[in-house]
């Protein structure tokens, strides 16, 4: 029996000077959201009110509430699924318990319960005042979070402000135990072939009684029995190995269906009256990650010596310092044995106080990301092991998620016995949680901590934790499962792009320098020698839409002169490269090169914006037009913890960005890219992804700004095999104008798609000073018309638009349709247009 302990409670505050502070609050819940809805606080997310909650952090803070048990019983105890962080529980004036991590569910003995009123009292230590004196260790943005096993990236990223928080952020309950429990349910496919599945069953138990029957139910998508056993419970685990005849397996999206069994444990007596139950989802698959080695003379290890020891574009060898090896592989991604060509982002936490974290946010994040095309998101060391509905959703959605341990960016204390204790707690409860959930692709160490080491170093950053404390505890409660000890993992150092996996972050330093001082003539060409075999954070940033930026920050902060609110909620990072010239400016400097200046101050906000679709446009391309040379490539990153302007592709309302659009249409299943060939020639690809082939007609044209009729074109019919990428056309166009683009279109009986190719920088094309004239309204569809060609449009509004920041043809139309959300006011602007937008109401 539980008796839930979620609800109202009263919240005592206890300044550093000895002042009091008393008010109502919630469970789930914290003090930041406590003191905001009791008034104490403002809005944290307007402007830059977030620098008036810095004081919470040095307080300490009590909740307590009565609650009635019917009865007394003596081994009941008090369960969290989450404090924050260091926390004393007592339990009528008694301490029962002492938490000290946030990433840890808590069980505490109820002594001292009593029938009637109890009174419980969780009281909250500031995580600030436990690290002082402390040494002081290397890090990332701060130093004092490495000793705390919170939510790292709230004490203050490069996309988010500080919020350091205290308070029960997770359900809490009064258990009574029944005499037999379940303890845990594991479900695992061990094998597929020809002859069915064969899937291994494992069930714990806790308690004594021994009459007592296990009954195994495994359920078919429709819901149709497939097998059931009861077995009498004698020791603490039972296992079964389960047959299942012409399995329906489950597919990452894009690749097949995701049909998800569901198998239930019902506990019973002997004469089948219902005690105790646990149901969860099974999805049927297998997975695994090859890295064939690449062999002398082929294309892969030709292409890895050139990465490796070919002069960067300005002369400099930009890679030899981070792919010192002399062998290459690649990092391939397999499921139910068909290659996964992986594409997606890094998720991030969704509120900055997790207990708001809801299943409606999260659900639309994640569906948003379904409808991108996407089919991965790695779940980042800064954050969370998020709520079991995210797991379950990416389960229903086919998104893979690479879940890292929770460490980022820092030197955390691996000489601390204590610490390897506490990750070794996090890795056990990680696991037993997770491992039942097919969308779990692999586990990594942690985020960055071995960033300039190799596997032949005795010890680096993130060994200890890695190797010798989460390691062999994924080795007993998920051996199946990859681990890479790190994220990046392989090479010499960590980060190679010639084998394992990259973060192309780790070259924003070079990136930022070369944004600088360079007019980026050769923009897509510098890009593109950061190819990799597979990239877990390539970064991508661009501004959020107007719609958004309205909901914390003043008409004049946005369009004005004085760009301080804009600069606030983009955040920088506390690098060397980032303190003369910050993150901001770097994306308004590759904005004005790549795009030229505003042609007006709504202009300058669109570019700004835009810059960010351009940049996924001309990386996810070319990851997709090098398959199988590259076999994934996750942006930084999906979503914000807080309304900022900068790397999210979905901005902190769960609107879409300009990014989120072109993320959609590169990750489509069928789409077109433009690469040079040998001197003037162009290729264009057709890239497939899935278990299907595309056949269909791919046209390349020089398309005039000012006349539907193309100066040159050439067609062609074309067949692409499934999940591969192919040439289809090469050739060589004409020398163009600055009134001219290369562009590529393709059609098949269910996509098409369009692109394009910048010879040199877009702003060197002159793009007409014009906007699309609206023909038509309707109810939830807005019809457009362009007279000369748009390169970009922007709808914007409290709508969700079905498609954004597209191109329009010389007198081309489009009909777009969207949902709205608010009130009925549109604009339409076009890219490079100085006229006021269009305004419909």
């Amino acid at each position: 029996m539980k008796i839930t302990l979620d609800g109202h409670w009263k919240v005592i505050g206890f300044s550093p000077d000895g002042k009091t502070l008393e008010l109502d609050g919630l469970v789930p819940g914290c003090v930041h959201t406590d003191l905001l809805k009791a008034g104490i606080l403002p809005d944290l997310f307007w402007r830059d009110n977030a620098v008036q909650a810095r004081w919470v952090e040095t307080w300490n803070w009590a909740y307590e509430r009565e609650f009635d048990v019917p009865a007394a019983a003596p081994d009941a105890t008090l369960d969290f699924e989450g404090l924050d962080t260091y926390c004393t529980v007592c339990l009528n004036d008694q301490v029962v318990g002492r938490a000290d991590n946030m990433f840890l569910s808590h069980s505490f003995p109820a002594r001292g319960l009593k029938k009637g009123v109890n009174t419980i009292r969780l009281i909250f230590q500031s995580p600030i005042t436990q690290t002082n004196g402390l040494p002081k260790r290397g890090a990332a943005f701060t130093a004092e979070r490495l000793y705390t096993r919170r939510l790292q990236c709230t004490y203050s990223w490069d996309w988010v402000d500080r919020f350091v928080t205290m308070g029960c952020f997770r359900s809490a309950c009064l258990h009574i135990p029944e005499s037999r429990e379940i303890a845990d349910l594991r479900m695992e496919t061990r094998a597929v072939d020809s002859l069915g599945a064969q899937l291994y069953c494992c069930v714990s138990f806790s308690g004594e009684a021994t009459d007592v029957f296990c009954r195994l139910t495994l359920d078919a998508p429709d819901g149709m029995q497939v097998l059931s056993k009861r077995r009498r419970v004698v020791e603490a685990t039972m296992t079964e190995w389960l047959d299942v005849e012409n399995p329906r397996l489950w597919w990452p999206n894009g690749y097949g269906e995701q049909p998800l069994y569901r198998l239930t444990a019902q506990l019973e007596t002997e004469a089948g009256e219902p005690l105790d139950s646990r149901s969860m989802a099974v999805g049927i698959r297998t997975l695994r990650i090859v890295q064939h080695r690449d062999k002398p003379g082929s294309v892969s290890f030709a292409r890895c010596q050139q990465i490796k020891n070919g002069p960067h574009v300005s002369g400099k060898r930009a890679f030899w310092d981070r792919n010192r090896e002399d062998e290459f592989s690649s990092f391939t991604l397999l499921v139910n044995n068909v290659p996964i060509f992986c594409k997606g982002a890094n998720w991030v936490p969704c509120e900055p106080f997790p207990s708001h974290e809801s299943q409606e946010k999260i659900g639309r994040l994640l569906e948003m990301t379904r409808q991108a095309n996407a089919n991965m998101v790695r779940v980042w060391g800064g954050g969370l092991f998020e709520q079991d509905f995210f797991y379950d959703e990416c389960d229903r959605l086919g998104l893979l998620v690479t879940q890292d341990f929770l460490m980022a960016c820092g030197s955390y204390p691996e000489d601390d016995p204590d610490f390897l204790s506490q990750l070794r707690l996090e890795a056990e409860h990680a696991c037993r949680r997770l491992r039942n959930h097919p969308c779990l692709a692999w586990w990594s160490g942690d985020n960055e901590n071995g960033m300039g080491a190799d596997e032949d170093m005795v010890d680096y950053g993130g060994r200890r934790a890695a190797m010798r404390t989460i390691g062999p505890v994924i080795e007993r409660l998920d051996p199946n499962r990859p681990f890479l000890p790190s994220s990046p993992y392989k090479g010499r150092p960590f980060g190679s792009i010639t084998c394992g996996t990259t973060h192309n972050t780790n070259y924003l330093g070079e990136w930022f320098s070369y944004i600088r001082q360079h007019e980026m003539m050769d923009y897509r060409v510098y890009f593109e020698n950061y190819l990799s075999r597979f990239c877990a954070e390539e970064p991508c940033m661009g501004f959020d839409r107007p719609s958004s930026l309205r909901r914390f920050m003043t008409e004049e902060d946005i369009y004005g002169e004085n760009d301080s609110m804009l600069r606030f909620h983009t955040k920088n990072n506390p690098s060397e490269v980032f303190r003369e010239f910050q993150i901001y400016d770097y994306l308004c400097a590759i904005t004005d090169k790549l795009f030229g200046p505003g042609a007006c101050p709504e202009d300058r906000i669109l570019k700004r914006q835009y810059v960010q679709y351009e940049w996924i446009r001309i990386t996810m391309e070319q990851y997709r037009r090098e398959k199988w040379f590259s076999s994934g490539l996750l942006y930084w990153m999906l979503n914000d913890i807080w309304p900022a302007n900068g790397w999210a592709v979905v901005d902190y309302y769960v609107r879409p960005k300009a990014a989120w659009y072109a993320l959609r249409r590169t990750c489509a299943r069928v789409i077109a890219t433009i690469g040079k060939g040998e001197g003037e020639t162009v290729r264009l690809s057709v890239c497939v992804d899935g278990r299907a082939a595309a056949a269909g007609t791919a046209r390349i044209f020089l398309q005039p700004f000012n006349s539907p009729n193309p100066l040159w074109e050439k067609t062609v019919d074309y067949r692409v095999e499934a999940n591969s990428s192919q040439v289809v056309l090469e050739d060589t166009p004409p020398v163009a104008g600055p009134d001219v683009l290369l562009m590529a279109e393709i059609k098949g009986d269910d996509y098409y798609d369009r692109t394009w190719l910048f010879e040199h920088r877009p702003q060197d094309c002159h793009f007409p000073d014009t906007s699309p004239q609206v023909i038509a309204t309707e109810e939830s569809a807005i019809t457009l018309q362009a007279s000369q060609y748009v390169h970009a449009v922007e709808l914007d509004g409290d709508c969700l638009f079905e498609d954004n920041f597209f191109s329009m043809l010389p007198g081309e139309k489009r009909t777009i349709h969207y949902q709205r959300e608010g009130d009925g006011t549109i604009w339409v602007r076009a890219l490079n247009s100085s006229q006021p937008s269009t305004i419909i109401s």
